[in-house]
């Protein structure tokens, strides 16, 4: 048991240290997950329109950083829709599980600090949207906005002003049937 212990406080101060660096720690299923067999991604329609705004049209100003719900396999594919996005260009697209997205807000406000045009997006699927409007909040409290929020499937948001962060420009409520139809939309948000 002693030895048990010293491997716990051993284990508890190398984490502690690891957090307050640059240490970024990546979900067990960021690349891959049993979700893209049961949720197969869809190729968009194959037409092709007059695009608005050159190829990187300001692409590299949005930061996008999704949560995943308690799903460490991923069965929702939202690692998928992740890789997607950074495919179309979205290339600072940040996928976390609820226990490795601490790093976020600390992120979003170095990105605040040294790009002024940025435009920050978080995005909640499942559980993950309890975490993203935790995030907001925690943000909003260093007065530090968020362009967009998105619950994906947030079957826990409440139609609350907590799940109306003040800090936030805009919101999108996506519904969906899940295993918890508990929550509601969100007054205010866009469908």
């Amino acid at each position: 048991m002693r030895a048990f212990l010293r491997l716990l406080a051993l284990g508890l101060s190398l984490a502690g240290a690891g957090c307050t660096g640059t240490w970024r720690p990546e979900p067990l299923a960021t690349d891959f997950g049993i979700g893209h067999l049961i949720h197969p991604l869809e190729e968009p329609d194959p037409r092709r329109y007059q695009p608005v705004c050159p190829e990187h049209c300001r692409k590299d100003h949005v930061y996008i950083f999704a949560v995943n719900g308690l799903n460490p396999l991923c069965l929702g594919n939202f690692n998928g829709m992740c890789g997607y996005l950074r495919e179309q260009g979205f290339e600072h697209t940040y996928f976390a599980q609820p226990y490795t997205a601490f790093w976020f807000p600390d992120e979003i406000r170095e990105i605040r600090d040294r790009d002024p045009e940025a435009k920050i997006v978080l995005i909640g699927f499942s559980w993950g949207a309890n975490s993203v409007r935790s995030m907001a909040h925690r943000l909003a409290d260093d007065g530090i906005r968020v362009d967009l929020l998105i619950y994906l499937v947030g079957d826990t948001i409440w139609n609350t002003p907590y799940s109306r962060p003040p800090n936030v420009c805009r919101i999108v409520n996506v519904r969906g049937e899940g295993l918890i139809l508990l929550g509601g939309l969100c007054d205010g948000a866009d469908l």
